[in-house]
């Protein structure tokens, strides 16, 4: 309870009595409170008599001030209490954060409710590695097998990449496609969502870059697709980014011959400096994929 909110209710009910039921206070010692005050401040803020009581006007003055301290103290406690709620954060990248995260979050949220749960955005992976050891990311999700010394990771899923073609490239038929021998022929359009570039596919990268017309920094792999399907060039994208495909597109996703894959892995701390959270994260993400992956069954190539 507020410093001045026994003045504050006392003058908003003109009566002693009735303030001390509101505040849970008998009459008598709601009248100890007010004479109290008008002690300390040396000012009579009320005038009493057999009807109840009524500002001075000096004390109409005061309480309007009152008010604003009561407000302003409420606003502070409010400040502190979200200030003082735990946070979970968590590194994460387009493709997977929008077949994954909705229900993961769901089910987090709903076991920790006074738990912030925040998802930041990462360009690569470097990012997610750099926020868990900086301690600004609780985990993160990882591509690539590159894991970083001195933090655990847990596989999630393995999936191939695909090439997508406009639906009237002379490709869109073929039952599957040699990376090499595509490489160089199109215009390629790179995105974030990148694989290993190291041996074997290293000059294959090379000779995509050499028809390298548009790069897109942008997270959503709809992007992407939209600009397959204008014509504009030819893409490689992992399979989960498959499902951003809709009829609307005139695109067609094919299997590569010895397809390039990626490991998607949730890094974080070591178990010393890890969190309860970031367990229980790790076992609801754990369901989601599997759950993903069912669902996923005879729908995705």
């Amino acid at each position: 309870m507020g410093k001045y909110l026994p003045i504050i209710v006392t003058a908003d009910c003109g009566s002693l009595t009735r303030a001390g039921k509101i505040l849970g206070y008998a009459q008598p010692n709601m009248g100890s409170i007010v004479t109290r005050f008008e002690k300390e401040l040396g000012i009579k803020l009320f005038n009493r008599s057999q009807h109840g009581v009524t500002l001075t006007e000096t004390g109409e003055k005061l309480v309007e001030i009152m008010r604003q301290i009561d407000e302003m103290e409420d606003y502070l406690q409010d400040v502190v209490t979200r200030t003082r709620k735990e946070r979970f954060r968590v590194g994460v990248f387009q493709s997977v954060a929008t077949q994954w995260m909705p229900q993961v979050a769901a089910e987090f949220c709903r076991a920790y409710p006074d738990t912030v749960f925040e998802m930041e955005y990462l360009d690569r992976s470097l990012d997610g590695e750099s926020g868990v050891r900086e301690s600004w990311l609780d985990c993160a999700l990882f591509r690539g097998t590159n894991f970083p010394e001195g933090m655990q990771h847990v596989p999630l899923m393995t999936e191939p990449f695909y090439l997508l073609v406009p639906a009237g490239s002379p490709l869109a038929d073929a039952p599957s496609v040699s990376l090499m021998e595509v490489a160089g022929r199109y215009p390629y359009i790179h995105t974030n969502e990148e694989f290993d570039w190291e041996e074997p596919y290293k000059d294959v990268r090379q000779k995509l870059m050499e028809r390298d017309i548009i790069k897109v920094c942008s997270p959503e792999d709809s992007t992407v697709i939209t600009l397959v399907s204008q014509g504009l060039g030819i893409s490689v994208l992992p399979r989960i980014s498959l499902c951003s495909i809709t009829p609307a597109h005139q695109v067609k996703a094919i299997p590569l011959e010895d397809p390039p894959v990626r490991t998607v892995s949730l890094l974080f701390p070591r178990k010393t400096e890890q969190s309860s959270l970031t367990t229980f994260f790790l076992r609801l993400l754990q369901k989601r994929v599997a759950e993903w992956e069912r669902e996923q069954a005879g729908i995705l190539p």
